[in-house]
């Protein structure tokens, strides 16, 4: 649980670089990208609409490259999504220097790396290859955590909320530390700091999954 804490910060984080940096682009909200890369062509707004299809193509590929690497590479290791979420976040922030202004909004390869990121991240923590605990999926969350309630009052299960309750609180955390730094070191660097900020969390569930190197590491 306390990993998924750090995990759905992550991603809460993600979030917050991706929208204070562009026009209000969402890496995180799917719903709210799928109603709008068919609603902004109503309203004549057509390169929005499919920007919110990339951005949506991109989250579901970044699902199926962590989900595929589980499958082949990493199997039953949760570093293998945080390592692919590592690699988005460092090239989002390296097209972005190479191509873009210090304060100039998020181009679409950055947004759309941060998407692919994003993806990834939430297969993190799966049960026989089915997500087990989704970090950035908080419509999913509250209808959880109010249905957890809901039992609790009741009286037929109890607790059963608590997960819920953990993941949220920890992508509010990322969110508002993401938006309190990220708010005021301009795009290049809050790029930078998120790329810094998943790879530590890489090397935290690297350790885990591989408990027996790190004794050895401490030990030496």
């Amino acid at each position: 649980m306390n990993l998924g804490i750090v995990l759905a910060g992550l991603a809460g984080a993600m979030g917050a670089a991706a929208w204070l940096h562009t026009s209000g682009w969402y890496v995180t909200f799917m719903t709210g990208n799928t109603e709008r890369m068919i609603l902004e062509h109503f309203k004549g707004n057509h390169v929005l609409g499919l920007g919110a299809l990339a951005t949506v193509l991109a989250f579901l590929v970044g699902v199926m490259v962590a989900t595929l690497a589980r499958i082949h590479w990493w199997k039953k290791s949760r570093h293998g999504a945080t390592l692919v979420t590592m690699a988005a976040a460092y090239v989002a922030w390296l097209v972005d220097v190479l191509t873009n202004d210090s304060d100039a909004p998020l181009g679409v390869v950055p947004i759309l790396s941060l998407a692919f990121g994003l993806g990834a991240l939430n297969t993190s923590i799966s049960r026989q290859n089915q997500v087990a605990m989704p970090l950035s999926y908080v419509t999913g969350t509250l209808v959880k955590m109010g249905q957890g309630f809901a039992l609790h009052l009741s009286g037929v299960r109890r607790w059963v909320w608590v997960a819920q309750v953990v993941t949220y609180a920890g992508f509010l955390a990322g969110i508002v530390l993401g938006g309190t730094v990220f708010h005021s070191i301009g795009t290049h660097n809050s790029l930078a700091a998120l790329a810094l900020m998943s790879t530590v969390i890489a090397v935290i569930t690297w350790k885990l999954d591989h408990p027996r190197f790190a004794d050895k590491d401490a030990g030496e």
